[in-house]
């Protein structure tokens, strides 16, 4: 099993072959990170091929499941947020006032 929260390590694992079978929300600080788990038979060495530089892909491949896992990660920070209700659903603080200059 692979667990990551790199989006072209994800995208390459599902090249390979993975799975994806959860998505979890994890972070500290407000911060929200999508951690992906992904099983199948060439995980593991999808991911040492990776982090050794030794694999090259299709990139509209890798491109089309890239996409889809951010989907899958925003989708799953979304739906935290709104079953967390008043704790975590609402930004409003968060809204900053840009500054404003003179344009001439």
């Amino acid at each position: 099993m692979l667990r990551t929260d790199d989006l072209f390590l994800g995208g390459l694992a599902l090249l390979r072959g993975g799975e994806l079978v959860a998505v979890d929300v994890r972070g500290t600080n407000g911060r929200r990170v999508a951690i992906f788990r992904i099983v199948g038979p060439e995980v593991g060495q999808a991911e040492r091929d990776y982090y050794a530089g030794r694999t090259s892909v299709d990139l509209q491949l890798l491109k089309l499941q890239v996409r889809r896992l951010k989907d899958r990660a925003f989708g799953a920070i979304r739906e935290e947020e709104s079953s967390a209700g008043d704790q975590g659903g609402d930004r409003t603080d968060q809204v900053r006032e840009r500054p404003r200059g003179d344009r001439r």
